[in-house]
């Protein structure tokens, strides 16, 4: 679990939520942004497509089941800076007559430090346009008090920071830890999150192969390459 960290960020949020995230830009995460981008398209067109079903019905499994990708999130990092980890997933949408859809969708991500700022985040950002609608649309930079629920620990109010990584990609809602490595010293394999706003919950998802997400991400951080099948900087 992420006991500790989140404490850590509840914290830091809470306290001083202009302090902790004045030096994160959020220009600089601009591959993420694209990354969000395609799939909010993918999953957006593979709800209206009937041209290939096969090929539909094997995307639309694949997101339920949720899978992990990494890159460095900005095209400037340096070896062992931005280093993110996302995993994607949504649920199942039955529908009657052309197939199952998705809805729900959800990304949650976890970033290194880079750039001037050096402690790590906890981000969620919606996949889809139903989980899109459901977030909130404020300004980017502007702190947000939202509730975290993780596992089965009680849940927590904090404050997030509303971030637009580019003009069609999803915003993120994220939350300020001290380091990537008290971040990473939480994950346990399988786990998950609900945050809520205005008395809603906005995003929901449970991850698997934590642990496995957490060795990609210690490659990352000492400047070797991801063991990945999507190379998003290459």
């Amino acid at each position: 679990m992420i006991k500790h960290a989140v404490l850590a960020a509840g914290l830091l949020a809470a306290t001083a939520p202009f302090q902790a995230f004045a030096q994160v830009d959020s220009g600089s995460f601009d591959v993420l942004g694209a990354v969000m981008a395609t799939h909010d398209k993918e999953i957006n067109a593979n709800n209206v497509l009937d041209s290939n079903k096969k090929k539909a019905e094997e995307y639309r499994e694949k997101v339920i089941a949720g899978w992990w990708e990494f890159m460095q999130a900005s095209s400037k990092a340096g070896p062992g800076e931005y280093c993110a980890a996302s995993f994607l997933r949504a649920k199942r949408q039955t529908r009657s007559g052309n197939g199952d859809g998705l809805k729900e969708g959800i990304i949650v991500t976890l970033f290194g430090p880079g750039g001037n700022y050096r402690g790590a985040l906890l981000a969620f950002s919606p996949l889809g346009e139903d989980s899109t609608e459901a977030f909130p649309k404020l300004a980017n930079g502007k702190p947000v008090l939202v509730t975290l629920k993780q596992g089965n620990i009680k849940p927590v109010t904090l404050n997030a920071i509303y971030m637009n990584t580019g003009p069609k990609s999803p915003p993120l809602l994220a939350f300020a830890v001290p380091s990537i490595e008290a971040l990473m010293a939480g994950m346990e394999d399988t786990w998950s999150f609900d945050v809520g706003y205005d008395g809603k919950s906005i995003a929901n998802i449970e991850w698997h192969n934590g642990l496995m997400a957490r060795d990609e991400l210690k490659k990352c951080l000492v400047g070797k390459p991801y063991d990945n099948e999507r190379h998003w900087k290459d």
